[in-house]
């Protein structure tokens, strides 16, 4: 998620400094296993404060950390199917899905905004929409990773045994990837930090 106090150095000179991780945006992939749907809200205002205000009243909701200016809520669908062959169990299909919600902010009043405003604000909604785009191939990658975890386990005399392995397999993964969600979240709060100071 893209916290709503990320967005105060992104709006005047500094704004210009995102050029570089805006190129970043084409980096970003996702397998056939992922679906990505993006909702917008509106964000009506001709000026930086009408922005802020807006966006603390219809920015996402995200646990733990309040209003966002954008965000993504992800959720993992595995499919496992699993077999016996020769009196032992084996992993026949491990497949993962991948659901993605992106809630993006979109300026309303546009045209009615100042320069200064509408240049801003396409800079902020060009980095909302990387930065949720590398939330979701994140979820991407360990969605791949959780399945080849699974297809490569051992197989074993009976199927529940199998069965027990492959959900800890998966929710090992699981931790995994909430842990690099939170940890870029936070490299980019920390960047964002030391942009403001210098």
């Amino acid at each position: 998620s893209l916290r709503k106090e990320d967005s105060s150095s992104m709006r005047h000179s500094k704004v210009a400094a995102l050029g570089a991780v805006l190129i970043l945006a084409g980096c970003t992939s996702t397998g056939s296993r992922t679906d990505v749907s993006v909702d917008y809200y509106d964000v009506k205002g001709t000026s930086f404060a009408q922005v802020d205000r807006q966006i603390a009243l219809h920015g996402p909701n995200v646990k733990g950390v309040g209003k966002a200016i954008a965000s993504t809520n992800i959720r993992m669908l595995p499919n496992v199917s699993f077999s016996i062959l020769n009196g032992k169990c084996y992993v026949t299909k491990a497949k993962i899905r991948v659901k993605a919600d992106v809630t993006l902010p979109r300026l309303s009043d546009r045209s009615k905004a100042k320069k200064d405003l509408q240049g801003a604000f396409s800079n902020i909604e060009r980095y909302a929409q990387w930065h949720e785009a590398v939330h979701v191939s994140i979820a991407d990658k360990h969605a791949e990773m959780a399945e080849t975890r699974i297809r490569n386990l051992q197989p074993r005399a009976n199927c529940p045994d199998l069965r027990s392995d492959a959900v800890r397999e998966f929710e090992k993964v699981m931790v995994r990837h909430r842990k690099q969600q939170l940890k870029f979240d936070a490299d980019e709060q920390r960047r964002f930090a030391k942009a403001r100071q210098s």
